[in-house]
């Protein structure tokens, strides 16, 4: 007897999960310890038929020698937990000296309609594990599960639930299904040679297919102090995963357009998953205004609109005026985090335009409350890192951007954490450095203008005057630093003594480079 294989079904009026361990009626939620639950299930699985004493007993305690009196105990736990039926009788019959069978009904759900952004963290899988790191699985499926769940709008399995399943063979899709999320993470941790390698999938219940893998090798020593970075990076690349496959264009039962939530994951998908351009920038704001349109008070739209704006006038890919662009940016950010007092992505928006308005310890205070909602938020330390080389504290960049990188090598907005390393070798006499990042951060994303200029600064230091002339004429010829007034115009203003001296240095380099005055 299957014992329903796990699946949800109806027993009169209770809903019952046996893979939560759990009965629901109306307004009633109560937990069934696991064999009790497998005694019902088996129970179910007859249909009202009767089920003979010993085959309860096997089916329930396979695995243990026990007494009859395990199964009356058990029996006389589901009828306190179940209680009468509408007619005011038990929903356990007792077939005298054979066995039990069911009053009720059994309706069994075959499928469940999962949350869109929904997912299961199956206990990792162990090979060639040493028994002194056998703790290690457990440990690193909580902390992810711990690190998701602070997630804006992502439902999380519990921690209990999970663990429970850490011994079933059930594959991830038809678990998946049972549990009712869209996605389940499956991983393993393997110990080779004097590395640890950890490696995470993602499955897509709804599309029943493997969405996205990888693979972590790290020092068998360093787990101590990288255990967090390794649940931080693979939290951030799952929320780039599921915002993506969440936000693919799909219409709802009637035909109806996208919901507001869904336009406003799209728009968050150009802006944050894509490299900054201007038709990724206008796609964002055309998709975050439709969002808006739908739902006036969803968080996640106004900070794609704040961002959108900010970047418009930041690149300047708007025919508006800046101040105005940023004025409305603000406007938008401050809503958001009003809206969601909890989601990084707002917290961080909100930086990102302080910032640039020049009000630096507001912008670090919102990038360390960021930090705070979600250690996994890479962006947040690589604007922290540029700010506080602002503020006259360079040599903390180094470390910072290094903690953004573990998170998320891949990250389409690293050329920032590039830049903020630039900038803080250009502040710290170390040129050649500000020359490698400002180069690295060209080849994420060319047309990100800001490094050109801070390329041409390191390049006129280091000597190479070619070079810092070449990307003097493309400051000219293609971005909104075509001269040193503009410079001035269109980075953030310095309200800082370190800031100002900063910018009066990189001013005077380009100067020499043959940038002009206007």
């Amino acid at each position: 007897m299957d014992a329903l294989a796990g699946r949800r079904f109806v027993l009169g009026p209770w809903s019952v999960d046996p893979a939560l361990g759990q009965i629901e009626r109306q307004d009633q939620l109560r937990r069934i310890e696991p064999r009790t639950m497998r005694l019902l299930s088996t129970l179910a699985a007859a249909q009202g038929e009767m089920v003979s004493t010993d085959a309860l007993m096997d089916a329930v305690w396979s695995d243990v020698v026990v007494t009859p009196s395990s199964l009356y105990e058990a029996v006389a736990q589901l009828r306190r937990a179940l209680g009468n039926d509408d007619g005011g009788q038990d929903f356990i019959v007792t077939v005298p000296r054979r066995g039990y069978r069911l009053r009720a009904p059994v309706m069994t759900i075959e499928t469940t309609v999962p949350r869109p952004r929904s997912i299961a963290v199956r206990p990792f899988r162990t090979r060639a594990l040493p028994a002194s790191h056998a703790f290690l699985p457990e440990i690193l499926t909580d902390d992810l599960i711990g690190e998701l769940s602070r997630q804006p709008d992502l439902f999380v399995m519990a921690r209990g639930t999970m663990l429970r399943l850490a011994d079933s063979d059930m594959p991830s899709i038809e678990l998946g299904r049972q549990l009712g999320v869209r996605f389940v993470i499956e991983g393993s941790i393997e110990a080779q040679g004097g590395e640890w390698q950890v490696t995470a999938n993602v499955v897509d219940v709804e599309q029943g297919r493997q969405a996205w893998a990888d693979s972590i090798v790290i020092a068998l020593e360093a787990w101590p102090g990288v255990g967090v970075a390794v649940v931080g990076r693979l939290a951030r690349a799952l929320d780039f995963e599921l915002r993506d496959a969440t936000a693919r264009p799909r219409s709802t039962r009637d035909g109806r357009a996208l919901d507001a939530r869904a336009l406003a994951t799209r728009a968050w998908v150009e802006l944050f998953a894509r490299p900054e351009s201007r038709l990724s920038n206008a796609q964002a704001m055309q998709l975050a205004e439709q969002s808006r349109g739908a739902d006036p008070d969803l968080p996640l739209a106004a900070v794609c609109l704040a961002t959108a704006d900010w970047r418009a006038a930041q690149f300047g890919w708007s025919t508006l005026d800046r101040s105005k662009l940023l004025a409305r940016a603000l406007i938008q950010a401050e809503r958001a985090v009003d809206l969601g007092a909890r989601d990084p992505d707002a917290h961080y928006v909100l930086a990102l335009i302080a910032y640039s308005r020049g009000e630096t310890v507001r912008a670090e205070e919102a990038l360390r409350h960021c930090i705070r909602l979600s250690a996994s938020f890479a962006p947040a330390y690589g604007l922290l890192a540029l700010i506080r080389t602002r503020r006259g504290f360079a040599s903390e960049s180094q470390a910072l951007c290094e903690r953004a990188f573990a998170l998320s090598p891949r990250e389409p907005l690293r050329a920032v954490w590039h830049l903020a390393n630039a900038w803080a070798g250009l502040a710290s006499g170390d040129f050649e450095g500000a020359l490698e990042a400002s180069q690295r951060g060209m080849s994420v994303n060319p047309d990100f203008a800001t490094c050109y200029l801070t390329g041409a600064a390191a390049a006129q230091r280091c000597g190479v005057h070619e070079l810092a002339q070449a990307w003097v004429s493309h400051l000219r010829e293609r971005t909104v630093f075509c001269s040193l007034k503009a410079i001035r115009d269109w980075l953030p203003p310095a309200t800082e003594p370190a800031h100002k001296q900063q910018m009066d240095n990189v001013v005077e380099w380009l100067r020499a480079a043959g940038l002009p005055s206007t």
